[in-house]
């Protein structure tokens, strides 16, 4: 199990999973490119952030998170924090189902509206966190057939997300007005300049407040959000086999050298050989 991620979200292998208890533990905002997410809050009090909607969650609920989406969790007071996450490779899943049975079908649905929010019982969420406890097991102390055993839980789990009848909450949106004319503005503008200075000139708000009141919801800085958003964005275009010159600079990269150093430092690899992993 690793037991931290990178600010970006980003996973190198298919699958992790944790069962933490902590204590006001807030996750910036970030994206998993290649994994799906399966989240339940055992117990804690906590708000729930996409790019574009923000709700209280019960403990008890399971969230099912599409790749794709930007997300984060907010703790609030002293309560206990107790999460049981797991995120599965997309390509896992692809290998895992059928033509009868569609085991990414849930996190479709869940798309619909960014992510899904569902009340289990007890006994359901007893039952998923067992499960997921069972793969940690099965990872961290690997015997005879391990890998085996690992697909085996995985597509027990996932038949678990696709089948429970759940009830789906009706939720408030509560995400400040401003904030989400801010995650709008810069998906639309990735390509323009972005620095705080112009974000602030266009809201009409001093750029160093504007920051804080970014960071203060999505636990990370504007400067780390536009960046993470433009390799983002660099890693979908240079997946339909773009040149590295027009994705750098339909990402909003005048320079061409910054962006392969940005890039190399937050994905690991050039964008050239990026291309071509995705593109074999």
């Amino acid at each position: 199990m690793i037991d931290n991620l990178p600010i970006d979200g980003t996973i190198s292998i298919p699958v992790f999973c944790k069962h933490v208890t902590s204590q006001r533990h807030n996750s910036p905002l970030h994206v998993h490119s290649h994994h799906i997410e399966l989240y339940l809050l055992r117990s804690g009090d906590i708000s729930f952030y996409t790019e574009r909607q923000a709700f209280a969650v019960e403990p008890n609920t399971l969230i099912l998170i599409p790749n794709g989406i930007w997300h984060c969790a907010l703790t609030h007071g002293p309560t206990v924090y107790e999460r049981v996450c797991l995120n599965i490779d997309t390509g896992l899943i692809a290998q895992f189902s059928t033509k009868q049975t569609d085991l990414y079908a849930c996190f479709r649905t869940a798309l619909k509206q960014e992510v899904s929010a569902q009340q289990l019982t007890e006994a359901q969420c007893q039952h998923f966190t067992e499960l997921c406890d069972q793969l940690l097991t099965i990872i961290d102390h690997p015997k005879y057939a391990a890998d085996v055993a690992e697909r085996i839980q995985l597509m027990t789990i996932l038949i678990f997300a696709n089948q429970t009848p759940a009830h789906t909450l009706p939720r408030e949106n509560q995400m400040p007005a401003l904030l989400e004319k801010i995650t709008h503005f810069i998906g639309d503008h990735l390509q323009t300049d972005l620095s705080l200075r112009a974000l602030g000139e266009y809201f009409y708000l001093n750029p160093n407040y504007l920051d804080q009141y970014f960071k203060k919801y999505m636990n990370v800085s504007l400067h780390t959000y536009i960046i993470e958003k433009r390799i983002e964005r660099a890693k979908q275009l240079l997946a339909t086999g773009l040149s590295v010159t027009e994705v750098c600079a339909q990402c909003g990269y005048g320079n061409y050298s910054n962006f392969i150093r940005t890039f190399g430092k937050q994905v690991g690899v050039s964008p050239g050989r990026y291309k071509k992993q995705m593109r074999s």
